[in-house]
Order: C-alpha cells, then sequence, then structure tokens
C-alpha cells in the first residue's frame, strides 16, 4: 500500500467517525480489526464495532462532535497517526478529549488491522468524573474501574442492539 492510499484510509474512516456514519466506518475495517484504549482495552472487531456504535447512536444525547487533524505516516506504509479531538457530554460534564491513534493497516486487505488510542488518563478523568477524577484520576484503581463500567456499558448496548434488530 502507498503512503498516499494509506493517508487516504485513514481520513475516510475518521471523517466517517466524524460524520457519524457507522456503515463507512465499518468498510474500512479488516475482519481481524481491533482496537484499544485507556477506557477500552482490547476490544475484538465485534466489540470495537459495537463501540463505535455505541457512541454513534448517543451522539446527539451526548452532544458529540469529533474533529480530526495531522494524519502522518508512522514508521513504514503500514502506520500511520492522527490526533483527533471528541467534545461531548459525560454524565452532564463537559469533556474535551485530545486523543492520538496509532493505525495499522493489513497488508493483505489493505483495511485498518488495529487502533490504538493514546490519550492522558488523569485529564480525562478530571473532566467526565468530576472531584473523584480530580482525587483519584492518577490511580490504577480508577482506571480500572472506569473500564469495568464502560465494558458493562458495551456489552448492555451490543445486547440491546440485538434485540432491537
Amino acid at each position: 500500500m502507498s503512503a498516499h492510499s494509506g493517508q487516504e484510509l485513514v481520513e475516510r474512516y475518521l471523517a466517517a467517525y466524524k460524520a457519524g456514519d457507522l456503515q463507512a466506518m465499518e468498510a474500512c475495517m479488516d475482519p481481524e480489526f481491533t482496537f484499544s484504549d485507556p477506557a477500552f482495552p482490547h476490544l475484538d472487531t465485534k466489540h470495537a464495532k459495537g463501540m463505535f456504535a455505541m457512541f454513534i447512536n448517543n451522539r446527539d444525547t451526548n452532544k458529540m462532535e469529533v474533529e480530526y487533524t495531522d494524519i502522518k505516516k508512522g514508521t513504514n506504509d503500514l502506520t500511520y497517526t492522527a490526533t483527533y479531538t471528541v467534545k461531548y457530554l459525560f454524565a452532564g460534564r463537559p469533556v474535551t478529549n485530545v486523543i492520538r491513534p496509532t493505525f495499522t493497516i493489513s497488508p493483505t486487505t489493505n483495511l485498518l488491522l488495529t487502533q490504538v488510542d493514546d490519550f492522558p488518563f488523569y485529564p480525562w478523568a478530571r473532566q467526565a468524573l468530576g472531584l473523584p477524577g480530580l482525587l483519584l484520576g492518577w490511580s490504577g484503581y480508577l482506571q480500572g474501574k472506569v473500564q469495568q463500567t464502560a465494558g458493562s456499558r458495551l456489552e448492555h448496548s451490543m445486547k440491546k442492539a440485538e434485540t432491537t434488530q
């Protein structure tokens, strides 16, 4: 894959996320796509798609906005980085999360194989959780609780989606 087409793939994917177009996002994903970030570590394809569906389906309620910039080739033609900012309400609190993803492209399908999002957990926790985030956002304990809660919400959202189809 050329650097140009890899960059176009990442841009198409992030533009679809910005537009709330889950089908267009999924069209960019390899069948073995995986996702990881500080709140949702180690999601397989099914759960990654479920997570993005949950975010997109709640975008109006949560007033979610996505902007992206700085799509760049990484260490080779199959690795890309970017910056995207997500603004939304979390339990009524405004959150601005600046995320730096690293994407890996499958050499066989030329689709996104992995997405690893990096963002500082403590600033996110302060915004999203208020006083508990301010006091405990630095701790592994709070991050573990956030991961547990996020995983439970994802499972609930996916089960709810299955029953409405």
